[in-house]
């Protein structure tokens, strides 16, 4: 038994009914795959395959990415039966998109940054600001780690149909999760940066989001875990 982020928040901020569904009485979801979740995971996947060569020493070719999605995406696709809720797109149109997607990552990467850590896992105690432990630790995977001069930086990758704005990266309870947790299995963490890739109409662009917390956060976060389990 464990919470995660998307426990937590499915429960406390989602909705509650949907979370004792999923998550308690474990129901079977129901019709064809979402294309968000197949893109997501293929996305996600090839940005796996480029942090991880760069922590490697390797060189990924700028043309390798997008062929690897392509590849990726077919896998998803026959993983989760085949059938995929296209929404108002086709394969092929959302095929296209993901390549551009990557590739516009790919082209935004900072030279700089030396990768430690690809899909870091934690499970870390929960304790609010009294001392009281949750009964469920928390459990997580950081996209990845990146170090420069200025520290450690916890990095979620993300595609999406608009822009970010200051509320809700300042208050994201994503960022909280993954900074207190990360920060007590892998060490003093000093920032969380959300790298996300907009799919607007002419071309994708590429945008990152930085954010902090404070003990009073992690507390918090603490304490909702307790309230949760009430």
């Amino acid at each position: 038994p464990h919470w995660s982020f998307s426990s937590l928040n499915a429960l406390l901020n989602i909705c509650s009914l949907q979370w004792a569904f999923e998550r308690h009485w474990k129901l079977p979801s129901e019709g064809p795959v979402s294309s968000a979740l197949v893109m997501g995971s293929a996305y996600h996947r090839c940005l796996e395959r480029e942090a991880t060569a760069r922590m490697d020493g390797e060189t990924i070719k700028r043309d390798e990415l997008p062929d690897l999605f392509t590849d990726l995406l077919d896998r998803q696709i026959e993983d989760d039966g085949g059938e995929v809720d296209w929404k108002k797109s086709n394969y092929e149109e959302s095929a296209e998109q993901g390549r551009k997607l990557v590739q516009c990552h790919m082209d935004n990467i900072n030279p700089d940054e030396r990768v430690v850590a690809v899909n870091h896992t934690f499970c870390v105690p929960l304790v609010d600001s009294e001392g009281n432990v949750a009964d469920r630790p928390l459990i997580g995977e950081a996209d990845c780690c990146v170090e420069t001069e200025d520290g450690l930086t916890v990095v979620d990758w993300k595609t999406a149909s608009s822009r970010y704005s200051d509320w809700k990266v300042a208050k994201s309870p994503q960022a909280t999760a993954m900074l207190y947790g990360v920060g007590r299995s892998l060490g003093p963490v000093d920032r969380f940066r959300f790298d996300i890739v907009v799919k607007l109409k002419r071309a994708p662009v590429y945008e990152t989001y930085t954010t902090t917390r404070s003990q009073d956060d992690y507390d918090r976060l603490g304490a909702l875990a307790l309230v949760a389990e009430q």
